[in-house]
């Protein structure tokens, strides 16, 4: 789930995450609207965001098990790519009993 990004920031962290597909929210309040309805692996929040909403973002990502990684804008792809790899293991890890 990418959150209250702007168009150039969406778009490099929607090609990150591909094949998975990148469900996008225009803030943070519409972000923990949807958050358990989609059950995102990653929620991807821009640094300097409110952080009240962010809070709240993060205890409903938590509820649902994803993993909430916050990004710098402009966002370097090359990084980003890294650590959603290692986001999606953490994720998944709580997601999947082994």
């Amino acid at each position: 789930m990418l959150v209250a990004l702007d168009d150039a920031a969406a778009k490099i962290c929607a090609r990150a995450v591909v094949p998975l597909e990148a469900v996008r929210t225009k803030d943070l309040r519409e972000a923990c609207a949807k958050l358990l309805e989609v059950l995102p692996l990653i929620v991807v929040l821009p640094e300097g965001a409110d952080p009240t909403g962010v809070a709240e973002v993060v205890e409903l990502a938590g509820a649902c098990g994803a993993e909430v990684i916050t990004v710098a804008l402009p966002v370097d792809g090359r990084a980003l790519g890294d650590r959603i790899l290692e986001a999606l293991g953490k994720a998944e890890a709580r997601r999947v009993p082994r």
